[in-house]
């Protein structure tokens, strides 16, 4: 019977293994694109003061730059606050759930600063 239930269970629990790392590493690789889509987007301009070629190579290596920059960001917010973190933070919705203070509890009532 053990050896019935490895047999089913094995490749499901692979199955979700390889679910959740796709999801990190897109999710890691969302950090790094908007990087190097933010430093393409600056290095368009180059086209209205240089000729194709050396527009296209300025844009080339900004892209590069952007996306070393991207993994640097990406490295920094995976060893800090964490990847899913990171983008739960961003689809956070406060106005909805609750403003939650630096330790994650909800914050029932705003005190005023200053006001008794």
């Amino acid at each position: 019977m053990n050896f019935l239930k490895q047999l089913i269970m094995k490749p499901l629990e692979g199955y979700l293994d390889l679910t959740a790392w796709l999801i990190f590493a897109w999710l890691y690789f969302q950090i790094v694109l908007s990087a190097t889509a933010i430093f393409c987007m600056l290095s368009v301009f180059g086209f209205y003061l240089f000729d194709f070629e050396t527009a296209l190579n300025i844009c080339y290596g900004i892209a590069g730059v952007g996306a070393i920059a991207g993994v640097v960001w990406a490295e920094r917010v995976r060893k800090t606050l964490g990847i899913i973190t990171f983008h739960a933070y961003l689809l956070s919705t406060p106005e909805i759930e609750g403003w939650r203070d630096k330790h994650g509890n909800v914050i029932r009532k705003w005190k005023k600063q200053g006001s008794h």
